[in-house]
């Protein structure tokens, strides 16, 4: 049984990335625990995908097309931790820097969404009720 189960969950580094995905914002979560699954998200696309594009003899695709991408999700990433405040995590308070926290946040994921849509990485995962127990 564990053998089927474990057949069906996303593998390797896209499906982690994919694990990533599916967990960003599920139920109620702090701030900061959305600001995890960004940072383990944009690592993974940050290592895998250079990697994978050396494999394919492809480099110069990904130095061109890839990495401004990554370098773009990386500058928001920092602007967004640079924004944070713990603050943020009481109750929703809508004041302007929270909300401007939040859409930086947001436009972070938007990123990583287009690079992981742009290159493919994740188009062989599928979402399943074991891929809720693991992330």
């Amino acid at each position: 049984m564990a053998g089927s189960r474990s057949s069906r969950l996303p593998m390797g580094i896209p499906g982690l990335l994919y694990l990533e995905f599916i967990n960003y914002g599920k139920g109620t979560q702090l701030h900061l625990e959305k600001m995890v699954h960004l940072e383990k998200a944009y690592a993974l696309e940050r290592g895998y995908l250079p990697a994978f594009y050396e494999k394919k003899k492809d480099i110069e695709y990904f130095n061109e097309s890839i990495s401004p991408l990554l370098v773009d999700a990386c500058a928001q990433l920092e602007v967004m931790s640079d924004t944070y405040n713990p603050s943020f995590e009481d109750m929703a308070t809508c004041n302007p820097e929270e909300t401007s926290f939040n859409k930086i946040m947001r436009g972070v994921f938007e990123r990583l969404v287009y690079i992981a849509a742009f290159t493919g990485m994740i188009d062989n995962n599928v979402y399943n009720e074991e891929s809720e127990v693991f992330g």
